[in-house]
């Protein structure tokens, strides 16, 4: 379901439900209902067939670790494990930045990702990084880390742990060569169908800065790094700097820069499978126009580009004021059901009111919060965090300043947070929905140096 062996979706989200039998009419799916019995959700015969059947989960559906059952027309019931959440609710205007457990490694260019484990407690996640670079020549590190969010502690998270770092290739528990400006995927059998739990590194620049297109995977625990990376399936050709979304047990990745720095129009989807190998990449539709350091989001039957530069940049996008920035959004139809491209990319609204590149955006359900970053204004600050409202497949325009305060105004260690560029974003969430954001490392715009701590709500 939802491309997982036991999803965690919110009420109200639309997903699939993958299988044999259900037969081509169309039947129900039945849902626990909050303070007893069930709630049956009718499918359209659209979304029904006799190998998928597309749903959403309704606004009745008993939270928690649950089960649905499918009852089909010709009577019979097939039941799976499905996490419910409560719809994501996050405002814009009243969230606070809070400094976080400093951290210890290269902060420029870090690939970060976040991966949520439901147990008695609630809902924990834990964070992996892996790999980035020192400011200002962006040497590339091999360093991984592992930090654990807090349950029910208001989005805070414990120390950074370094993993095992020996000679001895085959007890490391770090990257086997360094990278940066890479990104970062965690498969668990509540996003994929790998009944395991893995960390993959993908792309990124080598010790001679160029690009690179290694995947490195290991398997991971909620605790630590448990193996050692080998290489996976790569990517057709290299890229740094891309644009990276994992959905439904899929990773997209889209644009980036070739070896010479020249941002890329290509588009790649891959398939986790359960073995934690990834089931080739796809080349999808290509982007409009060239496109690296910037973001992007998949939703349930979109995607969507923000931001970025589409001219020839150094090593994590540079920090010249001249560079063009685009303020665009590029948008394509993606199936729900398959997960693949359904249409070529259009040139989508403006969605930034300026251009910008190198910013950590934050997928908070509702809203997608674009933070730090490069833009006119950024030596000052003028536009530290943007919010946009995200609704079904629809994203807004970017506006802002938001929050109630801004990193720029906070400590790093014993220097002024100032402006980041660079950041690496994650977010998770508590068993009751509420949605928490942190950004990761960077570098100070107007110092040039780094900035090793992070900060988040």
């Amino acid at each position: 379901m939802d491309g997982a062996i036991e999803p965690i979706i919110a009420r109200g989200e639309r997903f699939v439900i993958e299988g044999f039998g259900f037969g081509t009419a169309p039947g129900k799916v039945r849902f626990p209902r909050i303070g007893g019995g069930t709630v049956d959700v009718t499918v359209a015969d659209s979304d029904w067939t006799s190998f998928t059947i597309a749903t959403a989960v309704p606004d009745s559906a008993i939270a928690g670790r649950t089960s649905l059952t499918v009852a089909t027309a010709g009577g019979v019931s097939l039941s799976a494990v499905i996490h419910i959440l409560p719809p994501p609710s996050f405002n814009p205007s009243t969230f606070t930045w809070t400094a976080r457990t400093p951290y210890p490694g290269a902060p420029a260019g870090v690939a970060l990702a976040a991966a949520e484990f439901p147990d008695a407690t609630g809902l924990r996640a834990t964070l992996y990084t892996a790999g980035g670079a020192e400011p200002m020549q962006m040497t590339p590190d091999s360093g991984v880390y592992v930090a654990h969010t807090i349950v029910a502690g208001a989005g805070s998270i414990g120390n950074w742990a370094r993993q095992r770092d020996v000679t001895d290739a085959t007890r490391s528990h770090v990257l086997p060569a360094p990278r940066a400006f890479a990104a970062a995927a965690v498969a668990t059998r509540y996003n994929s169908r790998f009944s395991g739990t893995a960390l993959y590194v993908i792309g990124g620049i080598d010790a001679t800065g160029r690009a690179r297109a290694s995947v490195f995977n290991a398997n991971v625990t909620a605790d630590s790094v448990s193996g050692t990376f080998a290489l996976v399936e790569p990517l057709p050709t290299p890229v740094a700097g891309a644009i990276a979304v994992v959905r439904r047990g899929r990773i997209y990745v889209i644009g980036g820069t070739d070896m010479l720095g020249h941002p890329q129009q290509t588009v790649y989807m891959g398939r986790i499978g359960s073995d934690g190998h990834i089931d080739g990449w796809y080349a999808e539709p290509m982007l409009p126009g060239p496109r690296a350091y910037g973001s992007g989001l998949v939703r349930d039957s979109r995607a969507v580009t923000i931001g970025g530069v589409a001219d020839s940049v150094p090593p994590g996008g540079g920090l010249d004021a001249g560079t063009s920035r685009l303020v665009t959004g590029d948008t394509a139809a993606v199936s729900l059901l398959s997960g693949f491209f359904i249409g070529a990319w259009g040139s989508g609204p403006t969605l930034l009111p300026v251009g910008r590149s190198q910013f950590a955006l934050l997928d908070l359900g509702n809203t997608a919060l674009a933070v730090g970053g490069m833009y006119a204004g950024a030596s000052t600050n003028s536009a530290e965090t943007l919010a946009a409202t995200v609704s079904a497949d629809s994203v807004g325009p970017f506006a802002g300043p938001v929050g109630g305060n801004r990193i720029a105004d906070q400590m790093c260690l014993t220097q002024p947070a100032g402006t980041l560029v660079g950041p690496a974003g994650a977010v998770w969430r508590d068993a009751d929905g509420t949605p928490h954001g942190l950004v990761v490392g960077g570098l100070d715009l107007n110092t040039q140096t780094r900035r090793s701590c992070a900060w988040g709500f």
